[in-house]
């Protein structure tokens, strides 16, 4: 498995992948993937990263957003995190999580967040087992396109090197 930048090349086997997480039912309040333009210019001059599997395909994509455009936050960013399903459970999330978090101190990010819907279990063991901690419940935080009322855990991890001083 390889990684490499996001690039609109791949957006069309990332969106579908996005797809396959929103049609689950438990990766995200979207109630479709955005184009190429929406995702690229939600998340300007943050990390985004594939994964490739030995024949080049795009396995799963990692990419963080800015929590708020605000100058004291700067060094906050929310990540979003997804595998094809054929081959979830194998290393893929860890892989790309791992990338994202290292490529987000790079980028001078001190926290990176995660909301994770309660019933995702595969989401929330890795994200603690990469040191994300739980910091909060967002009660009835979003409406489903159907209607339906979710909660989310908030999840962070700060980092041990960026913002220290």
């Amino acid at each position: 498995m390889t990684l490499a930048p996001l690039t609109a090349e791949d957006w069309p086997t990332a969106a579908r992948i996005f797809e396959a997480g929103i049609a689950a039912g438990n990766a995200t309040f979207e109630a479709q993937a955005p184009t190429w333009e929406q995702f690229v210019g939600a998340r300007a001059g943050c990390p985004a990263i594939v994964a490739r599997g030995r024949g080049g395909d795009v396995l799963g994509w990692a990419a963080l957003s800015r929590t708020s455009a605000r100058p004291v936050y700067r060094g906050v960013g929310a990540v979003s995190i997804y595998v094809d399903p054929p081959v979830a459970r194998r290393g893929v999330g860890s892989l790309l999580l791992s990338e994202l978090l290292e490529a987000a101190e790079r980028a001078a990010f001190w926290t990176v967040e995660a909301g994770i819907f309660p019933e995702n279990i595969a989401s929330i063991a890795l994200h603690e087992r990469l040191g994300f901690r739980l910091v909060g419940v967002r009660t009835r935080i979003g409406q489903m396109p159907d209607g339906r009322w979710r909660d989310v855990l908030l999840y962070e991890r700060r980092s041990l090197t960026v913002g220290q001083r």
